[in-house]
Parts: C-alpha cells; structure tokens; sequence
C-alpha cells in the first residue's frame, strides 16, 4: 500500500479535520456529537465532491479507493495491536500518518459514511489480532445505535465475527484469542435480544412493533442463512471475495494451511471445532428465542404488512423454508428444537430453476420485463436454462440484466457459455462480446480461475478476441494511468481475448514516462504467472518476444530507451523475467541481430540494460563470451567519418565501461582456457579496440598512442607522419579518448599538442568537403565538440593570457574558412560558449584582438561575437 494522489487528498482532508475538533479528544458521544457531525460531514463531503459517493451509495468505480480509506482508518486508530505492526512491508508507510484516530471516533467515520461493506471485509480477512480489536470497537460502540436504523448493522457484525472464527483454520493462534473471538460472537447476539436503547421501541404503534419484531426475525433467519452457508462451504485463506489488501497485516509464520481447501466438519483443530459448535448452539438458540416471541397474533399480523409485492408472512415463510432445508443438512443442529419450530412457519418458495426449462421463452420474457422483486430470480435462473446459448432473445435479455448477478451467477453464467463457445464452431460475434462482459460482472478470484483455465499448458490463444477489443484495452489503461487505485484485476478483460496485444501495450505505455513505468511493472507483477506461457506457432514465451519488439520497433528516445531499460531491470528484479533469461534469450540475441543490422539504437539499449540490470558478479559465469560480444559492439559502433551515427559515441562510452568493469574483474591473471579463447575471437579486432583488452596480449607501448599505434613517441620525431596518424585516429575516438591521446603527447608542450590537433583536424576537414554526406557532416561536428573541449580542458591554463586567446583564435579563423553558409548556425553553438568563457577568464582586461585575425573571418555572425566580447566588453570595461 502507497499514497497514491487519491489518499494523499484523503489524508490532507483528514489532517484538516483533525484541526478544526482534535480527534484526540472525542472519545466518547457525550457532550461530542457536534464535533462528530462535523467531522463525519467533512469526510462525506470530500468523498461526494471526488464521486467516490453518489446519492449515498459507492460508485462502483471507487469501490477501491474507497476500501484503502476505510483500511486506512484503521490503521491509523488507537489500537494496541498496531504498535506490533508498524514495520510491516506494505503498510509501515501508511500506518500512523494522521492524526491518532480514537476507537469510538473510528467506528462513527466506519458506520456513517457508507463504508459498511468494509467494515465485513476488515473483520474477516485482516489478521486476527486486529479483527478481534476492530470488532471490539464496534460492539462496544454499538450502544449509540437505534434500535429500529441497527438490525443489518447488527447481521453484518454478527456474521463477520462467526466467519473470522472460521477463518481461524488459516493461522497459528492462542486459546485465548479463539475464547475473545467467540466472546464477541456471543456479545453480538445478545443484543438481538437486548437491543440498545430499547426503550425507544415503547414509542411504536402496535403494527410498527409487529412489523420490527418480524423484521428483527427476517434479520437472525438471514444471519442463520449467511452462517450455515459458510460452514458447509470450502475454506481457503484467500476465497473469492478476498481483497489482497488486508494480507498486508499478517505477520510473518502466522498463516497456516495457505494452499489448502477445508472442510469446516473435517477439521482436526478440535478446540476450534468444539468453539464454532458452540457458536451454532447460542445462534439457534437466539433464533429460538426470537421465534417464541412471536405470537399468533403477530404472525397473522405479518400476512397484511406487504413489501416488494409479498407479504411479510411470505417473506419470512420462505427464508424459514431455505433455513430449514440447510439446517437438516448439517448432523451436529438438525435436531436442536428451532429446526421444527421454523418447519411449522415454513413455506415453500417459487423455485424458478425447477420451471425454467418449462417455460416458453416469451413468458420468460414478459416475467423479467415486469421489473418487479421476481425479475432477478428468472435472470438468475436462465443460468440453468437448457440450450440457453442457442436463444438470442434470452441472451439480449441477459445482457440487460447482468447486473442483477452476484459474482458467482456470474461466474456460472460464464461457464456455461465459455463451454457453449470453446464447442462451436459458428462465428458467434455477440455471443463472445457477452461472454466478455459477464467475465467482468465476476470475482477477481474467479476471473484469475477462469484465465488459467483457458491458458492451459502454458499456451496462450487469441480465441476471445473480440471486435471492442481496441476500445476496451484503451479505456481499461487510461483508467489505470489516471487512477492507480483501479482495480488490476480489469486488465484480465483483456488479457483473456489477447495476451500478446496486452503485453505489447504495457512494454510500450512502461517507454514512455516513469509514472507509467511503475504503474506497468505493477501489471507485469499481477500477471507474473504468465511469464512462461508462449503461442502454439511460437518457440518463445509471449513476454520474451514483445521485449525483443519492443526494442527493435518503439524505442525512438532518449526518454523511451531510458523508461524502457529502467522497467526491464525492476521487471529483473522482481523475477517476471528471471535474470539469465532476460540474458539469454533477449540481450544476447538482440544484440547479435542489432550488430549484424547496425541497429544503434538496439545496440545501446542492450549495452545499457546489461549495465544497469546486471552487477558484475551475475556476469561472471558468460564473462568470456560477453566479452567477446562487447568486442564485435566495440568494432561495430567504432565509426569513421562517412559511417558515423549520433548514438555511436555515447554507445561506444557505454560499451567501453561495461567492458572495461568486466575485464577488471580478473583480478590477476586471466585463466589460461579463457584467454586463449578470447585471443582466437579477438585475434582481428580494430587497433584502437585491442587498446582496451591489452591484457590478453601485452602489446609494447607505455601510453594510449603508443599502444594503439605502434609508434615510439619521443621530442624529435616526424611531426607530419604523426599529424598524418592522428588525422585517422581522431575520427573515430570518443573525447575520452581524445585526452588520452592528448596526455601521451606531453612530450611536445601544449601549444605544440594543440598544433597537431589542429592540423589532423584540418586534414579531415579537406577531406570531408570533396566527400560530403549527411554522416560526414554530423562526424565533422562531433569533432568540433571534441576539439573546443580539449581547448577548454586541456590547451587553456587559468588566467588566460593574451597568446593563449590569440592562438585559438587564429586557428578557428583557419576552421572558420572552411565551413559552409548552411553549417555556420551549428558551428556557432558549439564555439561560442568557448568564446564566451574566454571572454570571462582572461587575465588582464586589455587584451585585445588583432584586426588581422578579425579580418581572416569568413562569416557576419562571428566578426560581430568576437568584436562584442573582446573589443567593446574590454572598451567598456577599461574606461569603467
């Protein structure tokens, strides 16, 4: 968990709040509950202004943001077991980030501002210790309540506290936590009975008791229903309503049992057992109670009180018909007296499966139409209509009512016309857009299944590609670019139809900026499962082929390459793919095809992924063999004039590091099998890259000339020859290499090494001009670059003195003259900021520069900027 842009809103708001009444103190509601309105207002305000509320109810697009603000409040109240938790990954960055909240404060924000479906959700699947405390709360701040607003507050609580004492088979707990978990199952029923502030009840008329006296019967007939269910269910630590926030509060070697799938009965913890058995007994006996406190007269009663078109008899009639029936099923309550008790104020429910396939199409129809409390339950029962694919009416009628499935109607639905599609082979256009859309109405849990299912033998299909695809995969992604709290889980929609489009989307959108980087590496994570799946036709996993892709085909930036390279290492680091693939069958491949293509760009971001993604020792294993490939980089990307490209110096830098780094690390003598390998792979490698694995040959020569030329350099030697020499060498040297070349030439002082310089230069220049082409051009400017800086930091001594300034500038005079008109505006950018901080650093304010040299300038734009620099400034700075 992260402080996304919407939970720093939400905590800014809080901190805010916290200021006008301090949370500290409102602890209790006496003499607070203005100061609680106005809290609870501010906080309902913010989520209605965001639309995280609409018309009181969530928006379905905010149920994540706002299941991490209730989450968030929690964590952020004053309960003890939080101290134990503040170090946990995941939440040691949001817990205690506000304002401590107080108990009684926490429970106000939880009850009043539509966050009860996560009130559930934090009871059941946070760890125990904080679900024993929450609940604490709660129960204790259930005295403040109504006793005609708390009934389905009142099942809620109830409910969750029963299915955490389920849950309990997942983790290694103490005697006393299972005791305080059903001490407060037990507290929660009694207020079934003992409602708070009961005395309020006095003040309903006759029928309005009657009707709360059934409503509070209804309530416990539904908790029973909620109950039993899940005892007979199969348990798993992470069901299919399970949120993957909450396992961040569990502790390390607290979980157990974390693959298994239980059976409540079969369990062989006995003390919980024997607790949940308990458990069933005080709830049958509450409903007991309940029942008998119904008298004949409030049960003819209910036959007038009508709702959703059936009477409050009926209503309670067929929930005590469906209690009744899972009652028997289970051996341990079948006989416990409640179970006859509500056989006799049973009735039996329409069961709509049972006439589905009886019933003609069009009175399905006209049925769901009416839109009365009975169209779910034809929806809901189309599920088991025979044939139900082969009728297009139904599906236009279920495509219209899919809202009113729960996930695991849906689920089921999906099943069914998943088997219908995958033994079809009809193009069925409609079917499969429906398909799609009921796969999105299911469980993150389920939707993971179902993917699985459908990838089988780690095999990827595009056999669910359907005609919305383009639409659906852009909405989803800018969906989860705006908003980071979107649900993951969307990206399935897609991933189903065609997980190589999908792939293709996140390795593009993850080159384009860091913010999407992050957001990318967190879908590549959720999809980690899938790393090793490839397609039929394909000898590849799907990942591996899109990476190589990618960076043939996307990488047109500095910026992209940058991102790209930086979500290739963490995707690295989180083993989606593991490092000596990532080696294996993307860099070493794609740098073998980049080098026979001369593809630069390729080149540097394979160099760059393995400097930045692989510390030395990881290389160690394939150090020869990388060696031997940075070497064919080095011969590739080495360039001369009419074969430059922009990349290849910072490319030839790049590759220079990486294979310098590596070599050092033979920290004496290169093993003997290693070095005779790489001499035999090496043996015809250009001179100027030998330089760099001298190592394995020893070369004579005591400086970077001397080595790469096989030149003796000494005082009185052939200036010209060695001129001739440099005029080859320096157009295809990078400006690291340029100093190293300046340092061996010591010998001959400073403004004897710049003459040479410049000489070689001007040799280059002639021949360029009757060889003129794009590269040479683009190579003729690197040079200048290179030459101003080693002027700058190699010929200039501070102060500059007056032969310093008047050497540069005779020789740019002579460079000056060979430029053309269309190429002067470059030149300029790179000599002036030369001339100006000559302008700036010389030694004494009154030199001044020869007419002669002003006059030997070919073009306006340099006469003017030297004679503003070094004629009027030093004018204007002498009469001052």
């Amino acid at each position: 968990m992260e402080f996304t842009p919407s939970l720093s809103a939400f905590q800014g708001m809080i901190i805010s709040t916290d200021s006008v009444h301090s949370f500290s103190k409102l602890t209790s509601k006496g003499g607070n509950e203005e100061k609680i309105e106005h809290v609870i207002h501010c906080i309902r305000n913010f989520l209605q202004k965001e639309n995280y509320i609409i018309e009181n109810k969530v928006s379905e697009d905010a149920i994540q943001i706002l299941r991490k603000f209730a989450f968030y409040v929690v964590i952020n109240s004053d309960l003890t077991i939080l101290e134990e938790m503040v170090d946990l990954d995941g939440i040691d960055f949001v817990i205690w980030t506000i304002p401590t909240i107080p108990k009684y404060l926490m429970c106000e924000i939880l009850w009043n501002i539509n966050l009860d479906q996560f009130i559930y959700e934090i009871l059941v699947f946070s760890c125990p210790q904080l679900s024993l405390e929450v609940a604490d709360a709660l129960i204790s701040n259930f005295k403040y309540f109504k006793p005609t607003e708390c009934l389905q507050k009142l099942k809620l609580l109830t409910s969750a506290c029963y299915r955490l004492i389920c849950r309990f088979l997942f983790f290694e707990l103490e005697s006393d936590e299972i005791t305080h978990a059903m001490n407060n199952f037990q507290n929660c029923l009694k207020f079934y009975s003992e409602l708070p502030n009961s005395a309020k009840l006095d003040t309903l008329s006759k029928d309005g008791q009657y009707k709360f006296i059934g409503n509070r019967l209804f309530s416990m007939l539904q908790l029973l229903t909620e109950c039993f269910n899940n005892f007979l269910s199969v348990q798993k630590l992470k069901p299919s309503d399970f949120q993957e926030i909450y396992e961040l509060t569990y502790k390390e070697d607290l979980v157990i049992n974390q693959d298994s799938s239980i059976i409540i009965a079969d369990c062989n913890n006995h003390s919980l057992l024997e607790c949940i058995n308990n458990c069933h007994i005080l709830l049958l006996d509450k409903c007991k109670t309940l029942v008998m406190d119904v008298s004949v007269e409030i049960f003819c009663a209910w036959s007038e009180f009508e709702e959703d078109d059936k009477s409050m008899q009926q209503s309670i009639g067929e929930l005590c018909y469906k209690v009744h029936t899972t009652l028997c099923k289970i051996a341990s309550v079948a006989d416990h007296p409640v179970v006859s008790m509500l056989q006799q104020i049973s009735c039996k429910p329409l069961d709509l499966v049972e006439v589905i396939n009886k019933t003609e199409t069009d009175v399905i129809v006209e049925n769901v139409n009416k839109e009365d409390n009975v169209t779910a339950q034809w929806i809901k029962a189309l599920i088991y209509r025979d044939k139900l694919c082969e009728d297009p009416v139904l599906m236009e009628l279920l495509t219209t009512h899919l809202h009113l499935l729960n996930p695991d109607e849906c689920y089921k639905l999906f099943k069914v016309m998943y088997n219908f599609l995958k033994n079809s082979t009809d193009s069925m256009e409609n079917l499969l857009l429906l398909t799609i859309k009921v796969f999105q109405f299911c469980s993150n849990s389920s939707k993971q299944e179902i993917v699985e299912e459908h990838f089988i033998n780690d095999c990827f299909n595009d056999n669910f590609l359907t005609p919305s695809f383009n639409n659906t995969i852009t909405e989803i992604f800018n969906k989860l670019i705006i908003s980071p709290d979107t649900d993951l889980c969307d990206v399935l929609t897609v991933f189903i139809q065609s997980p190589r489009k999908v792939y293709t989307k996140i390795f593009n959108l993850a080159s384009e900026n860091m913010h999407q980087t992050d957001i990318m590496l967190r879908i590549m994570k959720s999809l980690q499962k899938y790393s090793k799946h490839y397609y039929n036709e394909e000898t590849e996993p799907c990942v591996i082929l899109i990476t190589k892709e990618t960076i043939d085909n996307n990488l047109d930036t500095d910026e992209k390459q940058s991102n790209f390279v930086r979500f290739l290492n963490l995707i690295k680091i989180e083993n989606i793919i593991p490092g000596h693939k990532l080696l294996l069958l993307v860099i070493m491949p794609n740098l073998h095809h980049a080098l026979l293509n001369k593809n630069f760009t390729s080149i540097y971001v394979q160099c760059k992924l393995l400097q930045e993604a692989y510390p030395l020792n990881e290389l160690l294993e394939c150090r020869a063999p990388i060696l031997a490939m940075l070497a064919q980089v080095l011969d590739i990307v080495r360039w001369k004039v009419n074969t430059f490209a922009v990349l290849a110096p910072t490319t030839l830098e790049l590759v220079l590091k990486l294979q310098t780094a590596l070599l050092n690390t033979y920290e004496s003598d290169i093993p003997e099998k290693e070095c005779t390998w790489l001499k035999s792979k090496l043996r015809n490698i250009n001179p100027l890259n030998m330089y760099y694995f001298r190592r394995l040959w020893n070369p004579p020569g005591n400086t970077f000339v001397e080595v790469i030329s096989g030149i003796h350099i000494y005082k009185d030697m052939d200036m010209e020859h060695l001129t001739l020499w440099l005029s080859q060498v320096i157009c295809s040297t990078t400006l690291q290499e340029w100093y190293q070349i300046w340092d061996s030439l010591t010998v001959f002082g400073n403004g004897n090494i710049l003459d040479i310089f410049h000489d070689a230069l001007l040799l280059i220049l002639v021949a360029e001009k009757s060889n003129h082409t794009e590269s040479s051009k683009a190579c003729l400017f690197y040079l200048m670059k290179n030459y101003v800086a080693i002027i700058r930091y190699k010929f200039f001594k501070l102060p500059l003195n007056g032969s310093q300034i008047t050497i540069v500038f005779n020789k740019f005079a002579l460079i000056e003259s060979f430029i053309a008109e269309s190429d002067v505006e470059e030149l300029s950018t790179i000599f002036l900021p030369l001339f100006a901080f000559m302008s700036t650093t010389k030694e004494d304010l009154s030199i001044d520069i020869p007419q002669s040299i002003i006059k030997k300038l070919k073009h306006s734009i340099f006469i003017d900027v030297i004679t503003n620099l070094f004629i009027k400034t030093t004018q204007s700075q002498i009469k001052s």
